[in-house]
């Protein structure tokens, strides 16, 4: 168990990037309470939404799919996953896939790292199975993929590249 969580350093350093993704406040509520639901258990919740031209995403749609969850991480097969991209809208595109974990440590595992369903979203890790922190995002890992390594953000990169917003927010919970 413990190589699970082991990582080899960054191939290179993180080059910021520009794309913002803006998260209606809604879809923060609507994720921290779908990944407490799982109780003493890890969760996924996946974030879809809308692009612009420039690529900065808008949540519009949360959901959990169908999956297995344990204490130390959880899986979501592929045929969850294609139950979820069937019933998202036309034009909507994945933006991030969320999970928890256990503690307050908020890094990618070697498991995470393997397990994101895509290289072209954020990966963000939530502490303590998802209890609610205390302020916007406060103490959760935002992951981004970038040469061939999951770079956690720090702080200032992350709140820069995930704003909250206004907005109506579709929540389904397919577990």
């Amino acid at each position: 168990m413990e190589d699970e969580f082991k990582r080899n350093p960054p191939p290179l350093p993180y080059e910021p990037g520009t794309v913002r993704l803006f998260l209606p406040l809604e879809a923060l509520k609507a994720t921290h309470r779908l990944l407490r639901i799982a109780g003493g258990r890890e969760s996924g919740v996946m974030w879809y939404g809308t692009k612009d031209a420039n690529g900065n995403g808008t949540v519009c749609y949360v959901v959990s799919p169908r999956q297995q969850m344990r204490w130390g991480n959880y899986h979501v097969s592929a045929e969850a996953l294609a139950e979820v991209v069937h019933r998202v809208p036309e034009g909507w595109k994945p933006l991030a896939q969320v999970h928890s974990h256990p503690g307050k440590w908020v890094e990618h595992s070697s498991y995470d790292d393997e397990m994101v369903s895509s290289h072209r979203i954020l990966s963000l890790v939530f502490p303590s199975y998802g209890r609610k922190t205390r302020g916007f995002l406060h103490g959760v890992g935002v992951h981004e993929w970038q040469n061939g390594y999951w770079h956690r953000l720090d702080p200032d990169s992350a709140k820069k590249r995930i704003c909250p917003s206004d907005g109506e927010v579709r929540v389904e919970d397919m577990r």
